[in-house]
């Protein structure tokens, strides 16, 4: 019997939680002896289960012995230089006093206006990606290619641009030489993605909240293009045309390839993936060179690499339609699933930012699969507030 990561993870956490029927635990029993690295999966699983118990409890502030304790300081003041003192105390005093009354407000508040126990449909306001891109033409004309209809767009130099119902973008090659390069741009919105095929063959998957610009013909000795955000490239070899990639600060330079670059400009790395073949990756003078299964791994305004062999399905999982996350803290698996479903989230305490999960949800699913998966695994409570999710946990 074959079983997902998800009946795993529910597998594992019912037993955590002393719930596991007779038939769960046969299934998890059956699971474990499929193969010997199952039993680490287990082992790390039921670690982080274990470290979520952990989690404290929300800070809670009692203003009245606050104020006490302030009294106790102001009385032990002795009468020669009462008065001198009493001066030199009330500004704390007061300052005391109003950290006190305002963080118990806050934490009142946070418990008073985020409804944790309610059933929400999250899916409401949280609809899985889809297939959309705009596609910028080098006059600066805007076409959306959200629809599934066959088209053909014909670029000012006669180049051929096929759009197909399930391939995005194709362009074609074009026999004679062009002297001058003219650039398209895509760019793909949050809950999108896109693919597209180059004039070269290299073949392009965008992620969600990305665009790279790239010429409909590549002419002279380099083939470049410009990425913001995420992208996995299968490169189409050329030996006497390196293929460069230009992430920010880095440039991913390769012959024919598979690989991934993560470059969004609100995350303070930029990480390139190696699946297949090989890629020198330069940032500010500094070049690395990367074998398959390697991670190159740089901060934004940095030339140092961290360099370290990874499991490339991590990093690429989004392609086939699936969200993998490996001890990954619940803010970055927040910030990935904000992309894909187009939805903001915010967390009641810096705490909950901080916990570490790992599993995989297919991003076909509504948002509230993960996010109950989540719940499973940790004392943590998602909520719906002016079309926001709220992580907290309930007031207890």
């Amino acid at each position: 019997m074959e079983f997902s990561k998800e009946q795993i993870i529910d597998l594992i956490s019912a037993y955590h939680q002393n719930t596991i029927s007779d038939e769960g635990m046969q299934n998890l029993k059956d699971w474990l002896k499929i193969n010997p690295k199952n039993s680490s999966e287990f082992a790390n699983y039921l670690a982080l289960l274990k470290e979520s118990d952990a989690i404290s409890e929300l800070n809670k502030i009692d203003k009245e012995q606050a104020w006490n304790n302030i009294n106790q300081s102001l009385n032990k003041v002795s009468k020669p230089d009462k008065v001198r003192r009493l001066h030199q105390w009330l500004p704390y005093a007061a300052a005391v006093v109003v950290v006190a009354f305002v963080s118990y407000f806050m934490i009142y508040q946070v418990h008073q206006e985020y409804d944790f126990s309610k059933n929400y449909n999250f899916a409401e306001i949280a609809k899985a990606g889809s297939v959309k891109a705009i596609l910028t033409l080098d006059n600066g004309e805007v076409m959306s290619l959200d629809n599934k209809l066959a088209s053909v767009i014909t670029e000012k130099d006669g180049t051929l641009i096929h759009k197909n119902k399930e391939d995005g973008i194709i362009y074609n090659r074009k026999a004679e030489v062009k002297t001058k390069l003219i650039y398209n741009k895509i760019n793909v919105p949050r809950g999108g993605e896109y693919s597209l095929t180059l004039a070269d063959g290299t073949r392009v998957r965008l992620n969600s909240e990305s665009s790279l610009k790239y010429p409909v013909q590549f002419i002279g000795s380099i083939r470049k293009v410009e990425l913001t955000g995420e992208a996995f490239f299968e490169v189409a070899h050329n030996a006497d045309k390196p293929f460069i990639v230009k992430a920010l600060d880095n440039e991913v330079k390769v012959l024919g390839t598979k690989f991934n670059v993560s470059s969004y400009s609100d995350e303070e790395y930029v990480a390139t993936t190696l699946v297949e073949g090989s890629v020198q990756v330069e940032v500010l003078g500094n070049t690395q060179l990367l074998k398959p299964g390697f991670q190159a791994v740089v901060k934004k305004g940095d030339n140092k690499f961290a360099v370290n062999k990874v499991n490339t399905d991590l990093y690429t999982s989004w392609t086939t339609g699936v969200f993998r996350f490996k001890d990954q803290s619940l803010e970055e698996i927040c910030h990935q699933l904000s992309r894909w479903y187009d939805v903001d989230f915010f967390f009641t305490e810096n705490q909950y930012r901080n916990l570490r999960f790992s599993g995989a949800a297919k991003r076909e699913k509504p948002i509230d699969f993960s996010l109950g998966m989540i719940e499973k695994m940790a004392k943590v409570k998602f909520a719906i507030k002016d079309n926001r999710i709220i992580v907290g946990k309930p007031n207890q």
